[in-house]
């Protein structure tokens, strides 16, 4: 039994037109069956590739639009080169094309967003070691702005540096001692009696001077 020859190479538009008739026949399925029957000579692998990336009468052609290219950016940076499973989320375009667009258009672009993403982080860190090193200079009781500024002299002398405070304090606690004794002071009963004695004799005198007065009159 002679084995018939694997055909390879470009495929010619003949054998595009009895692809299509036999996947309209028998479905986009069964690629071994359909290489047997269409007589092409081809292997089913084949023929499954050029129906999918070439003969396909949902795909679409031309360059990607800019939503297609941020979708591919995104599940890109998401899954990595699984191009089949980023295929199923753009409608019309196979695995194959997105990724040679891929490696042709936007390898650099996303090179280029990776890099802007991570400059704005690594200058942040820079930054962070100074804000550590003033707040643990704060934190130990140095301040910054109290070092550096020189401490100026005035020969004019304030009312603390005179010790007014002290000496108001000084001067209201020998009042306030003075007043205590005065009221704390007992006086003698003598002392009492004699002050009782002089006032009815004040007031005798003053009682036979108002008499005296009123016979002379």
């Amino acid at each position: 039994m002679v084995q018939e020859e694997i055909r390879k190479g470009p495929w010619t538009e003949q054998e595009d037109v009895q692809l299509v008739l036999c996947v309209n026949v028998y479905g986009d399925r069964r690629w071994d069956f359909i290489s047997k029957v269409s007589g092409l000579k081809r292997t089913g692998k084949s023929c499954r590739l050029r129906w999918v990336n070439y003969l396909h009468p949902g795909l679409k052609r031309g360059k990607m639009t800019p939503h297609e290219e941020r979708l591919v950016l995104e599940l890109h940076s998401k899954w990595g080169n699984r191009w089949s499973r980023i295929a199923r989320k753009l409608p019309g375009r196979t695995d194959n094309e997105i990724k040679n667009y891929w490696r042709t258009h936007m390898r650099k672009k996303a090179q280029e967003r990776k890099k802007a993403a991570i400059s704005p982080s690594s200058s942040s860190s820079s930054s962070s070691p100074s804000f550590s090193n003033c707040s643990s200079s704060i934190s130990n009781g140095n301040s910054p702005s109290m070092e550096s500024g020189p401490i100026t002299e005035t020969k004019e002398r304030s009312f603390y540096d005179t010790g007014g405070l002290e000496m108001l304090t000084a001067k209201g606690n020998k009042t306030g001692q003075a007043e205590e004794e005065r009221l704390q002071k007992v006086y003698s009963m003598d002392e009492i009696w004699k002050d009782i004695e002089f006032s009815d004799i004040k007031q005798w005198l003053l009682l036979c001077g108002i008499i005296a007065l009123s016979r002379c009159g």
